[in-house]
Protein backbone atom coordinates (compact mmCIF):
# COMPACT_ATOMS: atom_id res chain seq x y z
CA UNK A 1 0.00 0.00 0.00
CA UNK A 2 1.19 3.34 -1.27
CA UNK A 3 2.13 5.45 2.32
CA UNK A 4 -0.21 8.44 2.51
CA UNK A 5 2.11 11.59 3.57
CA UNK A 6 -0.75 14.18 3.69
CA UNK A 7 -4.42 13.65 4.08
CA UNK A 8 -6.71 16.32 2.44
CA UNK A 9 -6.42 19.78 3.81
CA UNK A 10 -8.44 22.87 4.72
CA UNK A 11 -8.15 25.75 1.80
CA UNK A 12 -7.55 28.08 4.34
CA UNK A 13 -3.93 26.06 5.59
CA UNK A 14 -3.24 25.27 2.25
CA UNK A 15 -3.30 28.96 1.52
CA UNK A 16 -0.97 29.50 4.99
CA UNK A 17 1.60 27.45 3.22
CA UNK A 18 1.52 29.95 0.35
CA UNK A 19 -0.30 28.05 -2.14
CA UNK A 20 -0.60 31.54 -4.20
CA UNK A 21 -3.18 32.69 -6.37
CA UNK A 22 -3.42 36.34 -7.81
CA UNK A 23 -5.87 38.52 -7.01
CA UNK A 24 -7.04 39.04 -10.12
CA UNK A 25 -8.23 35.31 -10.51
CA UNK A 26 -8.78 34.69 -6.48
CA UNK A 27 -11.68 32.48 -7.64
CA UNK A 28 -9.62 29.19 -8.56
CA UNK A 29 -9.15 27.29 -5.59
CA UNK A 30 -7.88 23.96 -5.14
CA UNK A 31 -8.88 21.64 -2.04
CA UNK A 32 -5.95 18.84 -1.08
CA UNK A 33 -3.01 17.39 -1.43
CA UNK A 34 -1.90 14.02 -1.34
CA UNK A 35 1.46 12.63 -1.85
CA UNK A 36 1.69 8.54 -2.49
CA UNK A 37 5.50 7.54 -1.42
CA UNK A 38 6.77 4.76 -4.46
CA UNK A 39 8.73 1.71 -3.50
CA UNK A 40 11.87 2.85 -4.62
CA UNK A 41 13.59 5.70 -6.22
CA UNK A 42 12.58 8.79 -7.91
CA UNK A 43 10.87 9.58 -10.97
CA UNK A 44 13.09 11.28 -13.17
CA UNK A 45 12.37 13.27 -16.59
CA UNK A 46 9.51 10.28 -17.09
CA UNK A 47 5.77 11.54 -16.89
CA UNK A 48 2.58 9.97 -15.27
CA UNK A 49 0.43 8.74 -17.64
CA UNK A 50 -3.19 8.60 -16.29
CA UNK A 51 -5.59 5.92 -17.75
CA UNK A 52 -8.37 3.33 -16.44
CA UNK A 53 -5.10 0.90 -16.23
CA UNK A 54 -6.96 -2.06 -14.47
CA UNK A 55 -9.74 -2.31 -17.10
CA UNK A 56 -11.87 -1.32 -13.94
CA UNK A 57 -13.42 1.71 -13.89
CA UNK A 58 -15.53 1.28 -11.02
CA UNK A 59 -12.44 1.91 -8.58
CA UNK A 60 -11.35 4.77 -11.21
CA UNK A 61 -8.50 5.69 -12.64
CA UNK A 62 -4.42 4.51 -12.33
CA UNK A 63 -1.41 6.23 -12.42
CA UNK A 64 1.36 4.78 -14.03
CA UNK A 65 4.97 6.19 -13.06
CA UNK A 66 8.40 5.01 -13.80
CA UNK A 67 11.22 5.63 -11.50
CA UNK A 68 14.71 6.68 -12.41
CA UNK A 69 16.10 3.31 -10.77
CA UNK A 70 14.35 0.56 -12.91
CA UNK A 71 10.82 -0.06 -11.56
CA UNK A 72 7.47 0.62 -13.24
CA UNK A 73 4.67 1.62 -10.72
CA UNK A 74 0.86 1.72 -11.13
CA UNK A 75 -1.06 3.78 -8.26
CA UNK A 76 -4.99 3.34 -7.68
CA UNK A 77 -7.16 6.22 -7.30
CA UNK A 78 -7.48 5.29 -3.62
CA UNK A 79 -3.60 5.93 -3.00
CA UNK A 80 -2.46 2.45 -3.00
CA UNK A 81 0.21 1.12 -5.18
CA UNK A 82 -1.55 -1.81 -7.49
CA UNK A 83 1.54 -3.06 -8.51
CA UNK A 84 5.24 -2.55 -9.58
CA UNK A 85 7.37 -4.56 -11.49
CA UNK A 86 11.31 -4.20 -12.16
CA UNK A 87 12.73 -3.49 -15.23
CA UNK A 88 15.10 -5.74 -17.48
CA UNK A 89 17.93 -3.19 -16.61
CA UNK A 90 17.23 -2.89 -12.82
CA UNK A 91 19.57 -5.29 -11.70
CA UNK A 92 22.26 -3.95 -13.65
CA UNK A 93 25.32 -2.28 -11.62
CA UNK A 94 26.79 -1.18 -14.48
CA UNK A 95 24.47 2.77 -13.83
CA UNK A 96 23.33 4.11 -10.26
CA UNK A 97 19.91 3.58 -8.99
CA UNK A 98 19.12 7.11 -10.78
CA UNK A 99 20.16 6.16 -14.19
CA UNK A 100 18.14 3.61 -15.21
CA UNK A 101 14.53 5.42 -16.55
CA UNK A 102 13.69 8.38 -18.66
CA UNK A 103 11.29 7.65 -21.15
CA UNK A 104 7.46 7.84 -19.87
CA UNK A 105 5.03 4.73 -19.63
CA UNK A 106 2.60 4.58 -22.80
CA UNK A 107 -1.07 2.47 -22.04
CA UNK A 108 -3.37 1.31 -24.58
CA UNK A 109 -4.76 -1.90 -25.67
CA UNK A 110 -1.97 -3.42 -27.63
CA UNK A 111 -3.68 -6.98 -28.88
CA UNK A 112 -7.24 -5.18 -29.63
CA UNK A 113 -9.29 -7.08 -27.01
CA UNK A 114 -10.00 -4.44 -24.92
CA UNK A 115 -7.17 -5.18 -21.88
CA UNK A 116 -4.91 -2.20 -21.51
CA UNK A 117 -1.43 -2.79 -21.16
CA UNK A 118 1.58 -0.63 -19.76
CA UNK A 119 4.25 0.16 -21.99
CA UNK A 120 7.89 1.67 -21.54
CA UNK A 121 11.30 2.45 -22.79
CA UNK A 122 14.28 1.65 -20.09
CA UNK A 123 18.46 2.72 -20.16
CA UNK A 124 20.13 4.93 -18.59
CA UNK A 125 22.72 7.32 -20.04
CA UNK A 126 26.04 5.78 -18.58
CA UNK A 127 27.02 2.30 -18.20
CA UNK A 128 28.05 2.02 -22.00
CA UNK A 129 26.83 -1.20 -23.08
CA UNK A 130 26.65 -3.07 -20.49
CA UNK A 131 23.60 -2.12 -19.27
CA UNK A 132 20.55 -3.29 -21.64
CA UNK A 133 17.99 -0.52 -22.92
CA UNK A 134 14.75 -1.74 -24.53
CA UNK A 135 11.13 -1.52 -24.47
CA UNK A 136 8.72 -3.85 -22.20
CA UNK A 137 5.04 -4.67 -22.29
CA UNK A 138 3.31 -5.34 -18.89
CA UNK A 139 -0.59 -6.06 -18.62
CA UNK A 140 -2.58 -3.15 -16.71
CA UNK A 141 -4.38 -5.37 -14.13
CA UNK A 142 -1.41 -6.85 -12.12
CA UNK A 143 1.59 -6.47 -13.81
CA UNK A 144 2.78 -9.46 -15.44
CA UNK A 145 5.24 -8.98 -18.65
CA UNK A 146 3.64 -9.47 -22.07
CA UNK A 147 7.09 -9.37 -23.66
CA UNK A 148 10.80 -7.28 -23.81
CA UNK A 149 12.44 -5.89 -26.74
CA UNK A 150 15.86 -5.74 -25.95
CA UNK A 151 18.35 -3.24 -27.68
CA UNK A 152 21.48 -5.34 -26.75
CA UNK A 153 19.52 -8.58 -27.96
CA UNK A 154 18.14 -7.01 -31.20
CA UNK A 155 21.74 -5.09 -31.87
CA UNK A 156 23.11 -9.02 -31.61
CA UNK A 157 20.83 -10.31 -33.65
CA UNK A 158 21.21 -8.09 -36.48
CA UNK A 159 25.10 -7.65 -35.81
CA UNK A 160 26.07 -3.79 -35.73
CA UNK A 161 27.36 -1.64 -33.06
CA UNK A 162 24.53 -0.12 -30.47
CA UNK A 163 26.55 3.24 -29.63
CA UNK A 164 23.84 2.62 -26.25
CA UNK A 165 21.19 0.54 -25.48
CA UNK A 166 19.40 3.16 -24.25
CA UNK A 167 15.93 4.00 -24.58
CA UNK A 168 14.56 7.91 -23.43
CA UNK A 169 12.36 8.28 -26.33
CA UNK A 170 9.09 7.40 -24.70
CA UNK A 171 6.71 5.16 -26.76
CA UNK A 172 4.03 6.16 -28.84
CA UNK A 173 0.75 3.64 -29.36
CA UNK A 174 -1.51 3.74 -32.47
CA UNK A 175 -3.20 1.58 -34.74
CA UNK A 176 -1.55 2.49 -38.04
CA UNK A 177 -3.45 -0.49 -40.06
CA UNK A 178 -6.71 -0.45 -38.64
CA UNK A 179 -6.45 -3.82 -37.26
CA UNK A 180 -7.84 -3.10 -34.20
CA UNK A 181 -4.20 -3.84 -32.43
CA UNK A 182 -1.60 -0.83 -31.64
CA UNK A 183 1.94 -0.93 -33.00
CA UNK A 184 4.93 1.06 -30.79
CA UNK A 185 6.41 3.90 -32.30
CA UNK A 186 10.04 4.88 -30.21
CA UNK A 187 13.76 5.85 -30.94
CA UNK A 188 16.67 4.54 -29.45
CA UNK A 189 20.60 5.70 -28.72
CA UNK A 190 21.51 3.16 -30.30
CA UNK A 191 21.12 5.22 -33.30
CA UNK A 192 17.83 3.31 -34.46
CA UNK A 193 14.28 4.76 -35.32
CA UNK A 194 11.60 1.47 -34.45
CA UNK A 195 8.27 0.31 -35.61
CA UNK A 196 7.20 -2.59 -33.55
CA UNK A 197 4.18 -4.72 -33.72
CA UNK A 198 1.70 -5.39 -30.67
CA UNK A 199 3.61 -8.17 -29.66
CA UNK A 200 6.91 -6.50 -29.55
CA UNK A 201 8.48 -7.77 -32.81
CA UNK A 202 10.19 -5.33 -35.55
CA UNK A 203 8.03 -4.17 -37.81
CA UNK A 204 10.82 -2.01 -39.50
CA UNK A 205 13.76 -0.21 -37.86
CA UNK A 206 15.55 2.82 -39.38
CA UNK A 207 19.05 3.25 -39.42
CA UNK A 208 18.89 6.90 -38.12
CA UNK A 209 23.15 7.28 -38.11
CA UNK A 210 23.21 9.26 -34.86
CA UNK A 211 20.89 9.43 -31.38
CA UNK A 212 17.30 9.72 -31.14
CA UNK A 213 15.87 11.74 -27.93
CA UNK A 214 12.66 12.58 -29.99
CA UNK A 215 9.15 10.38 -28.89
CA UNK A 216 7.45 9.52 -32.31
CA UNK A 217 3.62 11.11 -33.29
CA UNK A 218 1.51 9.12 -35.59
CA UNK A 219 -1.44 10.44 -37.78
CA UNK A 220 -2.48 10.33 -41.43
CA UNK A 221 -0.94 13.05 -43.05
CA UNK A 222 -1.76 11.84 -46.67
CA UNK A 223 -5.48 10.32 -46.44
CA UNK A 224 -4.42 6.84 -47.52
CA UNK A 225 -6.37 4.99 -44.56
CA UNK A 226 -3.00 4.22 -42.34
CA UNK A 227 -1.13 6.43 -40.21
CA UNK A 228 2.57 7.65 -40.33
CA UNK A 229 5.04 8.00 -37.40
CA UNK A 230 6.79 11.18 -37.28
CA UNK A 231 9.77 11.76 -35.52
CA UNK A 232 13.54 13.83 -34.56
CA UNK A 233 16.71 12.67 -34.99
CA UNK A 234 20.23 13.60 -34.47
CA UNK A 235 23.56 14.12 -37.00
CA UNK A 236 26.91 15.23 -36.46
CA UNK A 237 29.09 16.24 -39.47
CA UNK A 238 30.44 13.49 -42.23
CA UNK A 239 32.12 14.62 -44.86
CA UNK A 240 32.76 11.25 -46.07
CA UNK A 241 29.76 10.04 -47.31
CA UNK A 242 27.93 11.43 -49.98
CA UNK A 243 26.16 13.97 -49.74
CA UNK A 244 27.71 15.04 -46.81
CA UNK A 245 25.94 15.88 -43.55
CA UNK A 246 26.12 19.10 -41.32
CA UNK A 247 25.84 19.08 -37.97
CA UNK A 248 22.41 18.76 -36.79
CA UNK A 249 19.27 16.84 -37.18
CA UNK A 250 16.45 15.92 -39.03
CA UNK A 251 12.66 15.59 -38.76
CA UNK A 252 11.23 12.56 -40.66
CA UNK A 253 8.18 10.85 -41.43
CA UNK A 254 7.86 7.45 -42.13
CA UNK A 255 5.11 4.82 -43.74
CA UNK A 256 3.99 2.00 -41.34
CA UNK A 257 3.44 -0.66 -43.39
CA UNK A 258 5.87 -4.03 -42.67
CA UNK A 259 8.95 -4.02 -44.54
CA UNK A 260 11.30 -7.00 -45.47
CA UNK A 261 14.25 -6.84 -45.14
CA UNK A 262 13.09 -4.60 -42.21
CA UNK A 263 16.25 -2.81 -42.25
CA UNK A 264 15.65 0.74 -44.03
CA UNK A 265 18.93 2.47 -44.61
CA UNK A 266 19.99 5.83 -43.81
CA UNK A 267 18.15 8.38 -45.95
CA UNK A 268 16.07 5.21 -46.76
CA UNK A 269 17.62 5.93 -50.79
CA UNK A 270 15.25 3.54 -52.43
CA UNK A 271 12.23 5.27 -50.72
CA UNK A 272 10.93 2.49 -49.15
CA UNK A 273 9.54 4.04 -46.19
CA UNK A 274 10.55 7.89 -46.14
CA UNK A 275 7.88 9.78 -47.11
CA UNK A 276 10.18 13.11 -46.06
CA UNK A 277 13.08 14.44 -44.24
CA UNK A 278 13.95 17.76 -43.37
CA UNK A 279 17.52 18.79 -42.09
CA UNK A 280 17.27 21.02 -38.77
CA UNK A 281 20.66 23.09 -38.17
CA UNK A 282 21.04 21.50 -34.66
CA UNK A 283 19.64 18.26 -32.47
CA UNK A 284 16.09 17.43 -32.41
CA UNK A 285 15.53 15.79 -29.11
CA UNK A 286 11.98 17.78 -29.09
CA UNK A 287 8.97 15.85 -29.85
CA UNK A 288 6.70 16.39 -33.02
CA UNK A 289 3.13 17.28 -32.35
CA UNK A 290 0.88 17.40 -34.79
CA UNK A 291 -2.78 19.26 -35.42
CA UNK A 292 -4.73 21.16 -38.05
CA UNK A 293 -3.20 24.45 -36.88
CA UNK A 294 -3.91 26.52 -40.13
CA UNK A 295 -7.22 26.14 -41.84
CA UNK A 296 -5.49 27.90 -44.81
CA UNK A 297 -2.70 25.35 -45.72
CA UNK A 298 -4.08 21.87 -47.07
CA UNK A 299 -4.08 18.81 -44.70
CA UNK A 300 -2.29 18.97 -41.06
CA UNK A 301 0.76 20.74 -39.53
CA UNK A 302 3.39 19.68 -36.82
CA UNK A 303 4.92 21.79 -34.68
CA UNK A 304 8.34 21.39 -32.80
CA UNK A 305 11.47 22.34 -31.10
CA UNK A 306 15.04 21.83 -31.24
CA UNK A 307 17.51 20.07 -28.86
CA UNK A 308 20.65 21.82 -27.43
CA UNK A 309 23.79 20.22 -28.49
CA UNK A 310 25.33 22.56 -31.28
CA UNK A 311 28.13 24.42 -31.21
CA UNK A 312 29.75 22.25 -29.06
CA UNK A 313 31.55 23.85 -25.96
CA UNK A 314 30.17 27.49 -26.11
CA UNK A 315 26.88 28.75 -24.94
CA UNK A 316 25.55 30.13 -27.88
CA UNK A 317 23.45 27.01 -29.21
CA UNK A 318 21.72 27.40 -32.58
CA UNK A 319 18.14 25.78 -32.84
CA UNK A 320 16.43 29.28 -30.97
CA UNK A 321 13.32 28.51 -32.15
CA UNK A 322 9.65 26.48 -32.72
CA UNK A 323 8.80 25.52 -36.09
CA UNK A 324 5.24 24.93 -37.70
CA UNK A 325 6.07 22.25 -40.76
CA UNK A 326 3.31 20.62 -43.35
CA UNK A 327 2.87 17.61 -41.84
CA UNK A 328 2.31 15.97 -45.65
CA UNK A 329 5.12 17.56 -46.95
CA UNK A 330 7.41 18.84 -44.59
CA UNK A 331 7.66 22.22 -45.55
CA UNK A 332 8.64 25.03 -43.06
CA UNK A 333 4.88 26.85 -42.81
CA UNK A 334 5.97 29.59 -39.32
CA UNK A 335 8.80 29.75 -37.01
CA UNK A 336 8.20 31.16 -33.16
CA UNK A 337 11.75 32.45 -31.99
CA UNK A 338 12.89 31.28 -28.45
CA UNK A 339 15.20 32.91 -26.09
CA UNK A 340 17.20 29.63 -25.93
CA UNK A 341 17.34 26.49 -27.31
CA UNK A 342 14.63 24.05 -26.25
CA UNK A 343 14.05 20.32 -26.29
CA UNK A 344 10.47 20.36 -25.23
CA UNK A 345 7.45 19.22 -26.76
CA UNK A 346 4.27 21.52 -27.45
CA UNK A 347 0.69 21.47 -26.47
CA UNK A 348 -1.76 22.36 -28.77
CA UNK A 349 -5.60 23.53 -27.68
CA UNK A 350 -8.12 26.38 -28.02
CA UNK A 351 -6.79 29.25 -25.42
CA UNK A 352 -9.38 31.99 -26.24
CA UNK A 353 -12.21 29.87 -26.94
CA UNK A 354 -12.47 31.18 -30.87
CA UNK A 355 -12.56 27.30 -32.38
CA UNK A 356 -8.86 27.21 -33.48
CA UNK A 357 -6.34 25.94 -31.64
CA UNK A 358 -3.36 27.63 -30.03
CA UNK A 359 0.50 26.59 -29.70
CA UNK A 360 2.22 26.79 -26.17
CA UNK A 361 5.71 25.90 -25.51
CA UNK A 362 7.88 25.83 -22.61
CA UNK A 363 11.81 27.29 -23.06
CA UNK A 364 14.45 26.90 -20.55
CA UNK A 365 16.52 29.56 -19.11
CA UNK A 366 19.45 27.53 -18.57
CA UNK A 367 22.80 29.22 -18.64
CA UNK A 368 24.69 26.45 -20.27
CA UNK A 369 22.36 27.25 -22.90
CA UNK A 370 22.72 30.99 -23.15
CA UNK A 371 19.97 31.34 -21.10
CA UNK A 372 19.23 34.16 -17.98
CA UNK A 373 18.40 31.29 -15.44
CA UNK A 374 14.60 31.62 -16.02
CA UNK A 375 12.38 29.75 -17.63
CA UNK A 376 9.19 31.00 -20.12
CA UNK A 377 5.95 29.74 -20.96
CA UNK A 378 5.05 30.99 -24.67
CA UNK A 379 1.46 30.75 -25.96
CA UNK A 380 1.60 32.10 -29.94
CA UNK A 381 -1.02 31.58 -32.74
CA UNK A 382 0.36 29.86 -35.55
CA UNK A 383 -1.80 31.26 -38.35
CA UNK A 384 -1.12 34.90 -37.43
CA UNK A 385 2.65 34.51 -36.07
CA UNK A 386 1.77 36.88 -32.90
CA UNK A 387 2.68 35.66 -29.45
CA UNK A 388 -0.43 35.57 -27.17
CA UNK A 389 2.01 35.85 -24.15
CA UNK A 390 4.79 34.76 -22.28
CA UNK A 391 5.18 33.94 -18.83
CA UNK A 392 8.54 34.66 -17.19
CA UNK A 393 9.13 32.05 -14.24
CA UNK A 394 11.88 31.03 -11.66
CA UNK A 395 12.08 27.70 -12.94
CA UNK A 396 13.91 25.73 -15.60
CA UNK A 397 12.88 23.75 -18.24
CA UNK A 398 15.33 21.44 -20.24
CA UNK A 399 12.68 18.47 -21.26
CA UNK A 400 9.35 19.94 -19.11
CA UNK A 401 6.23 20.35 -21.36
CA UNK A 402 3.08 21.88 -20.47
CA UNK A 403 -0.08 20.98 -20.29
CA UNK A 404 -3.44 22.17 -21.05
CA UNK A 405 -6.59 21.65 -19.12
CA UNK A 406 -9.91 23.38 -17.76
CA UNK A 407 -9.04 22.44 -13.92
CA UNK A 408 -12.31 24.13 -12.67
CA UNK A 409 -14.46 23.76 -16.10
CA UNK A 410 -15.53 27.39 -16.36
CA UNK A 411 -14.55 27.28 -20.05
CA UNK A 412 -11.30 28.78 -19.69
CA UNK A 413 -8.73 26.64 -19.84
CA UNK A 414 -5.45 26.44 -17.68
CA UNK A 415 -1.94 26.17 -18.21
CA UNK A 416 0.43 23.74 -16.06
CA UNK A 417 4.17 23.28 -15.73
CA UNK A 418 6.04 21.60 -13.55
CA UNK A 419 9.73 22.31 -12.08
CA UNK A 420 12.17 22.26 -9.30
CA UNK A 421 9.38 21.83 -5.97
CA UNK A 422 6.58 23.79 -7.62
CA UNK A 423 3.90 23.02 -10.76
CA UNK A 424 2.69 26.70 -12.13
CA UNK A 425 -1.07 27.10 -12.94
CA UNK A 426 -1.23 30.01 -15.59
CA UNK A 427 -4.26 31.47 -17.51
CA UNK A 428 -4.41 30.26 -20.80
CA UNK A 429 -5.74 33.53 -22.07
CA UNK A 430 -3.41 35.63 -20.88
CA UNK A 431 -0.31 33.83 -19.22
CA UNK A 432 -0.75 35.45 -15.60
CA UNK A 433 0.10 32.99 -12.50
CA UNK A 434 -3.01 31.74 -11.22
CA UNK A 435 -1.85 29.08 -8.45
CA UNK A 436 1.82 27.74 -7.83
CA UNK A 437 1.46 24.20 -6.31
CA UNK A 438 4.48 23.79 -4.21
CA UNK A 439 5.67 20.15 -2.95
CA UNK A 440 8.53 18.76 -0.80
CA UNK A 441 10.96 17.73 -3.41
CA UNK A 442 11.48 17.82 -6.93
CA UNK A 443 9.35 17.98 -10.27
CA UNK A 444 11.43 17.53 -13.80
CA UNK A 445 8.80 15.74 -15.99
CA UNK A 446 5.40 16.99 -17.43
CA UNK A 447 2.03 17.08 -14.86
CA UNK A 448 -0.64 15.27 -15.87
CA UNK A 449 -4.83 16.20 -15.38
CA UNK A 450 -7.62 13.58 -15.07
CA UNK A 451 -10.60 13.15 -12.76
CA UNK A 452 -9.41 10.18 -11.04
CA UNK A 453 -11.47 9.49 -8.09
CA UNK A 454 -14.56 9.88 -10.53
CA UNK A 455 -15.94 12.55 -8.39
CA UNK A 456 -16.40 14.89 -10.88
CA UNK A 457 -13.94 17.01 -10.10
CA UNK A 458 -10.71 17.10 -12.20
CA UNK A 459 -7.20 16.00 -10.37
CA UNK A 460 -3.61 17.14 -11.24
CA UNK A 461 -0.92 14.73 -10.88
CA UNK A 462 2.97 15.33 -10.43
CA UNK A 463 5.80 12.58 -9.85
CA UNK A 464 9.38 13.46 -8.80
CA UNK A 465 11.73 12.75 -5.95
CA UNK A 466 11.96 13.60 -2.64
CA UNK A 467 16.19 13.12 -1.39
CA UNK A 468 17.97 10.87 -3.24
CA UNK A 469 16.46 7.93 -2.68
CA UNK A 470 12.69 8.11 -2.65
CA UNK A 471 9.68 8.76 -5.43
CA UNK A 472 6.23 10.59 -4.99
CA UNK A 473 3.45 10.84 -6.55
CA UNK A 474 1.96 13.99 -5.90
CA UNK A 475 -2.11 14.35 -6.76
CA UNK A 476 -3.90 18.20 -6.25
CA UNK A 477 -7.45 17.93 -5.87
CA UNK A 478 -10.91 19.85 -6.20
CA UNK A 479 -10.38 22.67 -8.27
CA UNK A 480 -13.01 24.93 -7.88
CA UNK A 481 -13.89 28.07 -8.95
CA UNK A 482 -17.10 29.53 -7.28
CA UNK A 483 -18.11 32.58 -9.80
CA UNK A 484 -17.87 30.45 -12.89
CA UNK A 485 -21.09 30.91 -14.52
CA UNK A 486 -20.52 28.21 -16.91
CA UNK A 487 -19.68 24.27 -15.82
CA UNK A 488 -18.11 22.31 -18.50
CA UNK A 489 -18.06 18.44 -19.37
CA UNK A 490 -14.97 16.65 -17.83
CA UNK A 491 -14.06 15.82 -21.66
CA UNK A 492 -14.90 19.07 -22.43
CA UNK A 493 -11.40 20.10 -20.07
CA UNK A 494 -9.38 17.73 -21.35
CA UNK A 495 -7.52 20.02 -23.89
CA UNK A 496 -3.66 18.59 -24.24
CA UNK A 497 -4.05 16.98 -20.18
CA UNK A 498 -0.59 14.85 -20.50
CA UNK A 499 2.91 14.37 -22.21
CA UNK A 500 1.96 14.20 -25.62
CA UNK A 501 -1.30 15.04 -25.64
CA UNK A 502 -2.96 11.51 -24.00
CA UNK A 503 -1.71 8.63 -22.09
CA UNK A 504 -0.83 6.19 -25.90
CA UNK A 505 1.32 9.16 -26.25
CA UNK A 506 0.55 9.46 -29.31
CA UNK A 507 1.51 13.10 -30.16
CA UNK A 508 -1.54 13.83 -32.15
CA UNK A 509 -4.89 16.14 -31.80
CA UNK A 510 -6.50 14.40 -34.49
Amino acid sequence: MGQRLFQPLSLLFLLALSWHAPVAHAELAVASIESITLPGAGVGYASPAIADIDANPANGLEVAAAGADGILHVEGADGSVRWSVKLPNYACTAASSTNKVFSSPAVGALFGNGVPYVVVGYGGFSGGTTCDGGVAAYRGSDGKKAWVFSIKAFAKKERYFAFLNTVFSTPALADVDGDGKLEIGFGAFDRNVYLLNSNGKVRWYYNAADTVWSSPSFANIDKDAKLELLIGTDISKNTKINPPTSDGGYVLAFKTAPLSPSKIAFRDPSKRAVVWARTFNQVVFSSPVVSELMPGNRGLELVIGSGCYFPEGTTAKRGREFRVLDAQKGRLLATLPTSTCSPSSAAVGDLDNDGLPEVVVTVSGEPQWGGDGKGRVIAWNPRTGQTLWTAVLPAQFPFQSPIIVDLDRDGSPEVAVASAGSVHILSGQAGEQLLRLRVNGTLQGTPAAADIDQDGLLDLVAAGARGANAGVVHIFSGFTNTEAAVIKTTSESLVWPQWRGGSSRRGAAN
